[in-house]
């Protein structure tokens, strides 16, 4: 984990959040007027999700306890409020030498890049009512699209999905309307890491729902599940690492029983991932 996975999985966004506005509970997020000092939120648009994310409807600010720590108190963003955020909480973080440093501004850097660039792909949405209509009609309403950024490409041609890992952007997936591969991602070189990692759109706290598509994993965290998807039938290393790493079983759910590929790709998996996975039967799949 970087140190940003860090301070997301160990400090309380809620928590923090609560010392600078009034929340309450609403369903599994908490909301509450926007704490940023510049927008006067006449009413409660501040929405904390249980990924450890927040999103001000009202003034479109994104975040975690990082940057929400960095406003707050004034401090540099990235590093030097992920360090100063630590020390406040108590929490020891990995020593960095000045490599190691430059390489987590340089992460955290891109992953805003991504940030930025999902959001425009968001607002350019409201200009392309067929792909609206596309989100629609998978049950993604205009909390939903606004919650996950889901967006379009400038053409129109295209469903623009931002590829969350725990509450950030790595990179945007290009889903094609019309037209084959449906799905089109950067080469793994251009994520953050180096590498393509689990598609992890809301928490992944334990009982995690694995899936192969990046739609599916965005219902199930709509639905208020914890829930991955690889993005394929085949698991690279590095997935399967964060999968052995995330807390409690993981249920495999496969394509829809006339995919016989998907099939035999969850087989695997539940061969993979024993005795840790356990392979959802059908009829848990169609409730």
């Amino acid at each position: 984990m970087s140190v940003f996975e860090v301070l997301r999985e160990r400090v309380d966004l809620v928590e923090l959040a609560g010392r600078y506005t009034d929340l309450r509970p609403s369903g599994k997020t908490n909301v509450g007027r926007c704490p940023y000092p510049d927008h006067e939120d006449k009413s409660p648009s501040f929405y904390i999700y249980p990924e450890g994310r927040y999103f001000c409807y009202g003034c479109g600010r994104h975040g975690d306890v990082v940057d929400l720590w960095s406003v707050m108190k004034g401090v540099r963003p990235g590093i030097e409020a992920a360090s100063d955020l630590a020390r406040e909480c108590g929490i020891t973080l990995p020593e960095l030498d000045a490599e190691a440093q430059e390489e987590a501004r340089s992460r955290r850097s891109l992953e805003a890049q991504y940030l930025v660039q999902a959001v425009e792909a968001h607002a350019d949405l409201s200009r392309y009512p067929l792909v609206i209509r596309w989100w629609e009609k998978r049950g993604f309403h205009e909390l939903l699209r606004a919650r996950f950024l889901l967006g379009s490409s400038s053409g129109g041609k295209e469903a623009i999905i931002p590829f969350w890992h725990r509450g950030s952007v790595q990179c945007l997936i290009r889903r094609k309307l019309k037209g084959k591969p449906k799905y089109v991602l950067p080469e793994k070189e251009e994520f953050p890491d180096g590498h393509r990692p689990l598609f992890i759109p809301g928490s992944a706290r334990e009982g995690v729902v694995l899936v192969e598509g990046y739609v599916d994993a965005l219902a199930l965290a709509a639905l208020g599940m914890d829930a991955a998807a690889i993005g394929g039938t085949g698991i690279s290393t590095h997935q399967r690492d964060e999968l052995w790493e995330l807390p409690g079983p993981i249920y495999i759910m496969p394509d829809d029983d006339e995919d016989e590929e998907g099939e035999k790709a969850a087989r695997r998996w539940v061969a993979d991932l024993y005795p840790k996975a356990l392979l959802c039967p059908p009829n848990y799949q169609k409730e």
